[in-house]
Formats: C-alpha cells, structure tokens, sequence
C-alpha cells in the first residue's frame, strides 16, 4: 500500500494541485498567478507552490523511511499551501494506516473523495483496507464503484470484486463477474478458467460444461480442459460430443488404455456394439483387465448370444476382481441365456453369503432357484433381495410365483395386491392373481375381472387367454371357455397345461374324442404326469 515516489514523479503527481492551467503576467506590485479564463486572482503565489511541493516531498521521503509522524506533519503543512490536493490527503491517510489509526485514515479518504470521486488510488486504498478489517461489505460497496468505472481493457476491479463476493458465498455472481471480466480481456484465459471452475465445484454442471466448451475453443489442445469437458458431458447424457472431444484427446495425448477405456464406454453407452466391442477386447488383449470393461464385453458377447465367450470374460473378472459381483452375475446370466438355471445356481450359491448385502445376487439365484422349482430356496434369497431393494417388481413377482406354489397365499395374495395398486395396468400381475384364485377356487368375480383387463391390455397373449377361459370354465360358462382356450391352444400349442385345459373343457362340451387329443398331446410333452394319464386313459377306455 506504501507508495515509493521519486522526485520526478512527485513532480507529476504535485502537479494535479494545481486548479486549473495558469499564466504569468507582470504586476505593478509582483508577480501574480491569473486564471488563464479570467483575470481573478488566486491565493496560492508561486513561491508558495514551490514551497508545498518542498513539503509534500520531504513527507514522501519521511515516509519511505518509516517515520509516519514526520511525514504527516510535512503533509499537513503542504495541505493548508493548497487544501484541495487529493494526492496529499491519500497519502496523509496511508500515514496514518501505517501509524494503526483506521478510522482516521478512512476519514481522510472520503475526503479525497470528496474531492475527486474519480480518485481511483483513493478509492482502491479504502477498500483494501476494510479487507484488512474484514469489513467486507464495505469494501464490496467501494469496489463496485471500481468495477463500474475501470478503464476498458482492464479487469483488475472486476476479478477483485468477484473474489470478495465469493467470499461471502455469493457464488453466482462471482461467476458472472469472472466472466465480465474476461470480456474486458479476452487474453486473461485464466479467469475464464477461474469461472469454469468455480462452476464446476458449485455443481453447476451445464453451465460449467459451456464454460470449458469456450475454454476449448480457445485452446483445442489443452487436455486438461478437454478431459473436464467430456466429464462434463458424459454426465449430461451427451454421449455424442462426448466422443468428438474423446477422440480430440486421444490424437493429443495418444492411445492410453485410460482414454481407450472412456472412448469404448461411450460407445457402448451409445449403443454403438460395433465400434465398443474391438475397443474392450484390445484392451483386455492389452491385459487391461477393469472390471466395468471387462463387465460391459461380457453384456455384448450376452447380447450377442455369444455365451461361451461371455462366460470366458465373466471368469476372468472373477479371477482379477474376486470381490466385485458383477462376474459372478454376468457367468450366470450366460448360463441362464443358455438355458442353464442349475448353472447359475453352482456359480452364484457359494459366494451368497458372501453377497447377502448384494440385490442382483439374490434376485438371481432366487429366479434360478425358482426356475427349477425349488420354491422353498427361492422364497429365502428373494426375500432377501426385497429387503435390500424393496421396490423391485421383478424380485416381488418371482416371490409371489414361489409363494404361491407353496400355498403361502397371504404373502402372494398381499405381493400381488401391492403390485397392481402401484401400477393398475401390471398385467402380469393381473394374471397370476386372478389364476392363483381360480386355482383356488375362490373370488372367481374377482379373478374374471382381472384376467378381462389383462386381455384388454394383451388380447394376443396365449397364458392370458387360458386364464380367462379357465375362469369361464369354473363359472361353467363352456362356451366362452372353449373360445379363449382354443384361441390360446392357436397362439401356442406347446404348453401341456394349456392343452389338458382345453381337453377338460371338450369333456365338459361332451366332444370326447377331440378331448382325447388334447390329452394325448399334453401328454407327449410331459410324460411323466399321472394325472393326464389318467385322464387319457379314462378318455380312451
């Protein structure tokens, strides 16, 4: 804040004193200064003048050697030669500062000001010291002023006030103020840089993301700002020009299987499988083996129908990264594509316990458990997996299917009720509830009036047209049974349920002889039932 004035810059800054432009003319008394508009006489004479620069400059000299008190009396003296000089009020205030006396020193100051609002040495000493003072409304008010009149080019008051608003947390209008102040200075990238960042820490992600957009177009080869920016716009769901920029980096830093990395998740984000797959499989060739890339190379070979390759790579995340879920799912999820469920059963049953905490694992082996009908193992895990994610619909489902086959209706019953209140139009639930009651035999009203809503949403769906047709059936509505379930029969003729169905009904429509075909066809699929058996055989005899 100390001012180190020589002798010709005392001279300049001196010269300001002076009111207005002045000439010397001859008086028959003595010389005179006269007004160069008008012939009124002044007070200061030229000896005078001389004499308060003698002392403005013995101050600045007192002052460069530490010896405020001198210097301020020096000032003082200079001061009644010519009583509106800002210069020598400044620097009489930054004695008195040095000397400890503020509110002195803010006095003289406003003085200055007073008489040069424009004094932006004045103006600028004020508010750095309320900074030191903490006072810093104060010295946001006076650098507003700063900010509002600083020449064009120059950013200095802006950043000054963008910092001290920041201070007090005023965090969207430090931004603003960085940015203006870059406008005033486009070569100052760094308070650019400044307001991406800030914007980036705020959590203010588009604005941010716009932010190193301008950073980038500025300097394209900045990998710093180039490795933000597409941070920035993966998160936004931008996969697109996520890759632009990806692929920007990778020409300036080259192929590190970390950019390699990013580039192939993008893609696979994208769904773009054919340019994602060759990415995985060389950086798995280039022992890269990450998890998530390894994960994702495993989902294409699935999606792919690719099984044997999927359970290779699903193997090698178990290997690498035994305590990572994701390759114990993905090696049973190949056996399940593959029509395995006993498969999946042996990779996921030893490592339960040590996932109890983990949804998908429990959800998993729950429907592959239930897949084989082991009802009793189902219902443990997948009341598990509601524990940890009780929101799921597919693990409710498949609870209430093993439920109900161990006849535990009040579970199923109130799982199916809670489904179809979240979500009227569940048609599966709508099914199975209504084929569960008229299994039972009970609120067979109830039970008509679901499996009509489920038709109305799916009137093509084979299982939903036997259901309602069996209801027919049991309120020994023949005709209309027989027309769902032949019509069931057409859409699908594989389901050795459906089909010993339509047989009950033919009896039931006194038609024995096409009844007997049902029968026999039902029991070609599942020979070992002895109940179609012996109803094949009743039929026959």
């Amino acid at each position: 804040m100390s001012k180190k004035i020589n002798f010709i810059f005392s001279l300049l800054v001196f010269s300001n004193c002076v009111q207005r432009p002045a000439v010397i003319v001859e008086d028959p008394i003595g010389i005179e200064e006269v007004q160069s508009e008008s012939n009124d006489k002044i007070k200061t004479k030229p000896n005078e003048n001389v004499i308060a620069i003698a002392h403005f400059m013995d101050g600045q000299l007192f002052m460069s050697q530490g010896n405020y008190s001198m210097a301020i009396l020096e000032f003082q003296d200079a001061l009644e030669l010519d009583p509106e000089a800002a210069t020598i009020i400044v620097s009489m205030a930054e004695c008195y500062w040095k000397l400890g006396k503020a509110k002195k020193s803010e006095e003289l100051l406003f003085n200055a000001l007073n008489l040069d609002p424009n004094d932006y040495e004045a103006r600028e000493m004020l508010a750095n010291q309320y900074i030191f003072q903490n006072k810093h409304d104060k010295a946001i008010e006076q650098y507003r002023v700063l900010a509002e009149n600083s020449v064009e080019g120059d950013p200095k008051y802006l950043i000054a006030l963008a910092k001290l608003v920041l201070s007090q947390n005023n965090i969207n209008e430090s931004i603003s103020l960085f940015i203006k102040a870059f406008e005033k200075d486009k070569s100052r990238i760094d308070i650019l840089e400044e307001a991406a960042n800030l914007s980036l820490r705020s959590r203010q992600l588009n604005k941010a993301r716009d932010l190193y957009k301008k950073l980038i177009d500025i300097d394209k080869n900045n990998s710093y700002y180039l490795s933000t920016y597409i941070d920035l716009i993966v998160m936004s769901g931008d996969y697109e020009n996520g890759i632009t920029a990806l692929e920007s980096l990778i020409v300036i830093e080259g192929e590190t299987t970390e950019r390699l990395s990013q580039l192939g998740i993008l893609y696979y984000k994208m769904e773009d499988l054919v340019r994602a797959k060759p990415l995985f499989k060389k950086l798995v060739n280039m022992n890269h083996f990450d998890a998530t890339i390894m994960h994702f190379l495993s989902n294409i070979y699935i999606e792919q129908s690719i099984l044997d390759s999927a359970g290779i790579i699903a193997n090698q995340i178990i290997d690498h990264h035994p305590s990572d879920p994701r390759g114990y799912l993905d090696a049973a999820l190949a056996e399940l594509n593959n029509e395995n469920p006993l498969g999946a059963i042996k990779i996921l049953e030893p490592v339960n316990k040590e996932f109890t905490d983990e949804f998908s694992i429990q959800y998993l082996l729950g429907s592959s458990y239930q897949q084989l009908e082991k009802y009793d193992k189902a219902t443990v895990v997948l009341r598990q997996s509601l524990k940890i994610y009780p929101e799921s619909r597919g693990a409710r489902h498949t609870l209430a299917i093993a439920s109900d086959a161990l006849n535990y209706w009040t579970e199923s019953d109130s799982l199916y009720e809670g489904l179809i209140a979240t979500d009227a139009n569940d048609v599966q639930a709508l099914n199975n509830y209504s084929y569960s009651l008229v299994e039972r035999n009970i609120q067979l009203n109830k039970a008509l009036a679901m499996a009509k809503k489920a038709i109305e949403l799916e009137p093509e769906n084979a299982a939903y047209l036997d259901t309602i047709g069996w209801i027919y059936y049991k309120m020994d509505n023949i005709e209309k049974a027989l027309i769902f379930i032949r019509k069931s029969v057409e859409l699908e003729n594989d389901n050795a349920v459906v089909l010993e169905h339509l047989g009950d009904v033919l009896i039931a429509n006194n038609r024995i002889e096409e009844a007997l075909i049902y029968y026999l066809k039902a029991l070609n699929i599942d020979k070992d039932n002895e109940i179609l058996q012996q109803k094949a055989g009743i039929v026959a005899n």
